[in-house]
Order: C-alpha cells, then sequence, then structure tokens
C-alpha cells in the first residue's frame, strides 16, 4: 500500500502541474480533463500490478486516451465509439494545441484543439513517474517529469501571489508523501518483523514534516519578499512575449481609404445591431502611425480567447451589455465593435488586444455575432481633473511639419503645453474655423499634401481629413493622439434596431488620459446623437468637458530656479546593492546553523533502531554544549549527567539516566535493538531539550549557537 501511495502522489503532483496552466485556460475547464487523466493513470496503476512490467505504460496511456475522449472529445463520438474525428482531433490537439494556445489571447477558449495538450502532458507526466517508481527508481527521480511539467507551465504564465503559495503548497506536500511513502516500502521490503513498526515510524509522513514545513515557508517567503521587492527589471519570461502570430494587416484594405467610395453611395446598408446598451460609436480600425503619406496600424492581431484583460477605467463589477450584429457589406475583413469588448459569440474573430479591434476570418456577408462589454463610466469630474498619458502605448513622435501646416499650430493651441484643455481647444478651432464636405465633390486623401491643402486652402473635407489633421497638429503640440476609423450611431428604428448605412462612416482622433484610457473626440462636430451619450459614459463625460473647459493657464515663461539637472535613474542604486549584500549574507550566516541542526536531528532520527538510540544521545548532547555545558571525548550519558548536578532541572539528569539504559540496551545488551528502545531514547531527548529550555534569550542563543557544529575535542 505504501508504493501505491507513493504512486498515487506522484499522479497527483502531475495534476498539479497541469493545473498550473489555470491562467491560461482558468480552473474550472482544465480541471476535469487533469482530473481524468490523473485518475486514469492511478486506475491503471492498479489493474497491473500482477501484469508484466512492459504492459504497464502502454495500458496506462490506453486507460488516459479513452478518459479524454468521453470528457474532452465526446462531440466526435459515435455514442461512445471512437471515430476518424476522434483520432484526428486527439492527435491534433495534442501536437499543435500549445502553439495556437500561445497565439490566442488567454484566458483561451476551452476547446479541444487548444486546450488537450495540458491533459495529454499531465498524462505522460504521470506514466512516466508511476514507471519510475515501480522499476525501483529513487523517488526524487519520479518526481523530475511533474516538475518539469511545472516548470513549462510557468513558461507560458508565471504563478503569483496566492496561486503559487497554493500549488506551491501542494506540490510540496504530494513531494512529501511520495517520499515517505517510498521510504516505507524500501524499508518494508527484506525487514525482519520485529523492525517493521520502526520502519513505518521512519517513514511516516509525520518524519518529514520539518522539510514540507520548511519548504512551504521558503515558497511563502519569497512570494512575500517578490511581491515587495523585485529585483529584477525585466518581466518574466512568456512564451506568448517571444512568439507573435504572423502580421495580417499588411494585406487589409486600410478602412481610411474607403471613406470617401462609401460617402459616394451613402444608402447601401453596411450592417444592423440590435444593443441592450447605449452605443457611442462603432469602431472598425485604430490606426497609430503616420508616415507623412498614410496612416498605419501597430496592432497585432491574435485569436480571440474566451475574454479580453480588462483595459484602463473598465470597471469590474458592472453587469456585462450586449450587442447582435448582423452584416450586410461587411468592410472588409474589418469586424464593427464597441470600445473595451469583452467577448464575442458567433464568431471566430482576430483581436487586437490594445485596441479591441476585430478581423474576421471567415466570411462576413450576413455574418452575425454578438458583442459583450463592459460600458466604460467616469464623470466630468474625473475626466477634467486626469492628465494626457505620454506614455501611451503604440505612440511614436510626431514628424517635422510641412511649412504650409507648422504656423497654423500655434494659432490652433494658443500655445499650450500638453493637456486635455488644449485637445479641447484644437477640436473647437476645427469646428469654428472648417466645414464637412457634401455633395458630388467629396475630398479623399490624408497625406501632408492633401491636409495641406485642407488646412490652408478649401478649408472643407470629410471626417477622413478633420480626424487626420486634428491627430497631426496634436502630435505636434505634445499629445498622445491616434486616428479611429469607424461609423456613427444613427437613431434607432421604432422595433429598437439600428441600420448603419455607408452615410454613417466616421473617422474621428482619440487622445489617452491617465486613468480613463482613450477618450474620443469630434473636431467635425457629426459624430454622436445624443440618444448615444447615456449618462456617466465617456461621451457624456466628454460633452460635458467640452462645455466647461477650464480657464486658459499662464503660459508666461517662469524663472526657473538654479537647481541641478537630474540623472536619469537606471534601476536600483548602487548604494542599495552594497548595503543589501552584507545584510544578506548575515542572515543566511545566521539561518545555516538552525538548517543544518534541523537537518542533522532529522537524519539522526533515520536507520536502524540502533543507529536512532545512537542518535538521541547525541541529540541531547549538542543540546546541552549549545547551553555551554562542557563536553569531553569518550564521555558518556551518566557522565554527563553527574556533570550537570545542579546547575539544570531535574529533568535534564532524569533525562540523561533514562538515555544511559536505553544505551546499554543497544549497545551493550548483545541482542537486537527493538523499535521501543529507539523510542523511549528519543523520548529520553526529548525530555532533555524540554528541561534546559531555560529563558527566551537563551533559547535564542541556542537555536542560533553554533558550538555543537564543531566535533568534540579534548
Amino acid at each position: 500500500m505504501s508504493r501505491f501511495a507513493a504512486c498515487a502522489a506522484v499522479v497527483v503532483a502531475a495534476g498539479i502541474g497541469g493545473l498550473l496552466f489555470q491562467p491560461v485556460f482558468t480552473l474550472p475547464a482544465l480541471l476535469v480533463p487533469v482530473l481524468a487523466a490523473c485518475v486514469a493513470v492511478v486506475a491503471a496503476d492498479l489493474a497491473a500490478v500482477r501484469a508484466p512490467a512492459v504492459l504497464r505504460p502502454p495500458l496506462a496511456l490506453l486507460f488516459g486516451l479513452l478518459a479524454l475522449t468521453l470528457t474532452v472529445l465526446r462531440p466526435t463520438l459515435n455514442g461512445v465509439v471512437p471515430t476518424s474525428a476522434t483520432v484526428h482531433a486527439l492527435g491534433d490537439g495534442a501536437l499543435h494545441g500549445w502553439l495556437r494556445t500561445v497565439e490566442s489571447t488567454w484566458p483561451a477558449r476551452p476547446e479541444p484543439e487548444l486546450l488537450l495538450f495540458v491533459p495529454v502532458l499531465v498524462l505522460l507526466t504521470g506514466v512516466l513517474g508511476v514507471e519510475c517508481l515501480r522499476r525501483d527508481r529513487s523517488p526524487l527521480v519520479a518526481l523530475v517529469p511533474s516538475l518539469a511539467l511545472a516548470g513549462l507551465s510557468q513558461a507560458f504564465s508565471v504563478a503569483d501571489g496566492g496561486d503559487a503559495l497554493l500549488f506551491g503548497g501542494g506540490y510540496t506536500v504530494a513531494a512529501v508523501v511520495v517520499l515517505a511513502a517510498a521510504r516505507s516500502a524500501e524499508n518494508r521490503i527484506g525487514a525482519p518483523t520485529g523492525h517493521r513498526r520502526s520502519a513505518r515510524l521512519g517513514g511516516s509522513v509525520a518524519g518529514y514534516a520539518l522539510p514540507a514545513a520548511a519548504t512551504v515557508a521558503a515558497i511563502a517567503a519569497g512570494c512575500l519578499a517578490f511581491t515587495v521587492w523585485t529585483p529584477l527589471s525585466r518581466p518574466a519570461y512568456s512564451l506568448p512575449a517571444h512568439h507573435q502570430p504572423p502580421v495580417v494587416t499588411s494585406v487589409l484594405a486600410n478602412p481610411l481609404d474607403e471613406i470617401g467610395s462609401r460617402l459616394a453611395t451613402p444608402a447601401a446598408e453596411v450592417f444592423h445591431a440590435r444593443a441592450s446598451a447605449p452605443v457611442d460609436r462603432w469602431t472598425v480600425s485604430v490606426l497609430d502611425r503616420f508616415d507623412g503619406v498614410n496612416w498605419t496600424s501597430s496592432a497585432r492581431f491574435r485569436p480571440l480567447g474566451s475574454a479580453l484583460p480588462a483595459l484602463v477605467g473598465t470597471p469590474a463589477g458592472d453587469p456585462m451589455a450586449e450587442a447582435t450584429v448582423t452584416l450586410a457589406s461587411a468592410p472588409g475583413a474589418w469586424l464593427p465593435t464597441v470600445t473595451r469588448t469583452d467577448h464575442v459569440d458567433g464568431a471566430r474573430p482576430l483581436v487586437d488586444a490594445a485596441t479591441g479591434t476585430l478581423l474576421s476570418t471567415q466570411a462576413t456577408d450576413g455574418l452575425a455575432y454578438r458583442l459583450f462589454w463592459r460600458p466604460p463610466s467616469v464623470d466630468v469630474k474625473k475626466l477634467t481633473s486626469s492628465e494626457v498619458d505620454g506614455t501611451a502605448n503604440g505612440l511614436e513622435s510626431a514628424a517635422q511639419l510641412p511649412k504650409e501646416i507648422a504656423p497654423l499650430l500655434r494659432e490652433a493651441t494658443g500655445g499650450s503645453g500638453p493637456s486635455l484643455r488644449t485637445a479641447f481647444v484644437l477640436e473647437q478651432w476645427f469646428r469654428k474655423n472648417y466645414k464637412v464636405a457634401s455633395g458630388e465633390d467629396i475630398p479623399t486623401g490624408h497625406g501632408y499634401a492633401q491636409l495641406g491643402f485642407f488646412l490652408g486652402s478649401s478649408k472643407r473635407g470629410t471626417s477622413e481629413q478633420f480626424a487626420t489633421a486634428y491627430a497631426v497638429l496634436a502630435r505636434a503640440a505634445g499629445l498622445p493622439v491616434r486616428v479611429a476609423v469607424g461609423f456613427r450611431q444613427p437613431a434607432a428604428a421604432p422595433g429598437g434596431t439600428v441600420v448603419v448605412h455607408n452615410s454613417d462612416v466616421l473617422a474621428w482622433p482619440e487622445v489617452a488620459v491617465r486613468g480613463v484610457g482613450w477618450v474620443p473626440l469630434d473636431p467635425a462636430g457629426t459624430a454622436t446623437a445624443d440618444a448615444g451619450r447615456p449618462e456617466g459614459s465617456v461621451a457624456q463625460a466628454t460633452e460635458d468637458a467640452r462645455k466647461n473647459l477650464p480657464p486658459q493657464p499662464d503660459n508666461r515663461p517662469q524663472p526657473t530656479p538654479n537647481v541641478p539637472p537630474q540623472q536619469p535613474s537606471d534601476g536600483t542604486p548602487w548604494w542599495v546593492w552594497v548595503a543589501a549584500t552584507p545584510l544578506a549574507l548575515l542572515v543566511f550566516a545566521a539561518l545555516t546553523p538552525v538548517v543544518v541542526k534541523s537537518v542533522r536531528r532529522y537524519r539522526r532520527r533515520r536507520g536502524s533502531p540502533a543507529e536512532a538510540v545512537v542518535g538521541a544521545w547525541l541529540d541531547a548532547r549538542d543540546r546541552l554544549r549549545d547551553r555551554g555545558v562542557t563536553v569531553v571525548p569518550g564521555m558518556t550519558a551518566r557522565e554527563l549527567a553527574a556533570q550537570v548536578g545542579p546547575d539544570y532541572p531535574e529533568g535534564v539528569s532524569q533525562g540523561l539516566r533514562q538515555l544511559s539504559q536505553s544505551l546499554d540496551l543497544a549497545l551493550w545488551s548483545g541482542s537486537i535493538a527493538s523499535p521501543e528502545v529507539a523510542r523511549r531514547a528519543w523520548s529520553a531527548s526529548h525530555t532533555v531539550r524540554a528541561a534546559s529550555r531555560g529563558s527566551l534569550w537563551q533559547r535564542i542563543a541556542s537555536l542560533f549557537a553554533v558550538r555543537s557544529l564543531i566535533p568534540v575535542r579534548a
């Protein structure tokens, strides 16, 4: 039974390694397949107890694959009989699921073609670990496969905080059970009948309590230390960060280039939608790079998982809103979406996690899908009190403005620095000095040449020219701005369905605000009806802030105090390392005697009963040496009891006398020492330790003392 307990604990350790993938798939999605793989390995081990050793691994693999087929691949079965689709799905998920998972957003969809590689790895790890034990390998060797699986899981996503402590503690307990059960089984094999109780004592889980407690304490201390202080300035290794999916934006039509052609056929329907909450505008693409000729996107698209990470300003506890979208003539592969999308049903799109924009991987005409999102909530006070976020990801510094555009910058902003007020002032400047083009002569283009003509000559353009010209001037003023393309929200039909036509196409700039996220602006003044601005939304807060601009700040140059320039910080200052190094060495030196003596005491309890009796005597002797008692070579327990005398409590002398009796029975009686003699010897050693405790200070000094680590000399 001890050998079976060790095998079961090895399988549990493999299961814990598989559950460490929970940041990738979530724990509920992993629990059933991982549990099925573990139960299959244990069941196969029980079924093959009397079978030839060569049949055990194939039988365990067969049990495991059948269990995974019944739990993960049930839709591919013909009743309970596997089909060719089952075999194909099993092989495809086991071999290629890890790559699809790396390329997806997390948490990934818990589907067989992605998820299956985790329980298969658990199955292989469990079978390998059990075989190592069954073939009389070291229990530590049997734990290596599960440890490797745990390490692989951390390459996907590093566990931290409570998860790391929970799984680390569970793995430690499983490892202790493996070591204890394996030792107990080894001691039983070939041991005399009178020694079996000693073997059970020596191999029990309780005997491993100290290493287990020390390991769990070390894990807890490590988690706490690295939560408070991280010595590494770089993030942990992650497979998704080192494996980017193929770039697809280069082969897509730019929706910004299509605005003119859409306005030429305004009556054509693009899509219709029914939403449970008001929508400000529908986003198709986000563009953040400008080379003077074209605006392009830095988006990196991945297959959309089961949900997207929450963006800045997204309330976690608010109810989810949803909208059903049906495409009539989609804008290429781009799918209309809303700000802060959480997940999508009915389609398998690619997504750029930074912007939430979607790309379809299937035919779009007539495609219907459901969007789910948490409507952002922000009030005007929070918006106006926030600063623009100059560190917004994906932005580049503005290029040198052409000579026909550069003079307009100071006129448009009044020389103000980068602030949300400057963004609104620039927006009002466009509304006041330029008008929206209509009719047949619709301007197109957004390069410097077209923008120079729009700003200096025609002063007439579509949202394409308004948005891109705004972004160019805003970036030159130091504002973090990008361009978004999509559709405005028209008025809903009587049934509540919104029909979006080509005439609703729209481009608009967005400015990054710290703590809020990207705030959409409307320099053309044609973006949203009041129905699309519910109270508490970003659109409504923006409109309120637009109507109540703060006063112009004083931009006159102020005298600069004579303050020496500060050097940029380059990681942890050198003096921190200089101070921390001796402190770390001091802590290490102080803890070394404690650890060494704990390990020494643990080892003295192992072995035969006679060895355990001698270990108890040495433990009591070294305890008294740490308390300052002088010991000479060859001193017996009776001589030490006489030397201690009245200087220590009576319990010390009494325990030493009991130890002398156990030593006589174990070493000089001529008979084989029994486990009972070893138990009495260690009981006497505990009596000596308890009686010699002394005051709190004496206990601390004895704990860190190194005297007993030095050999006894004359």
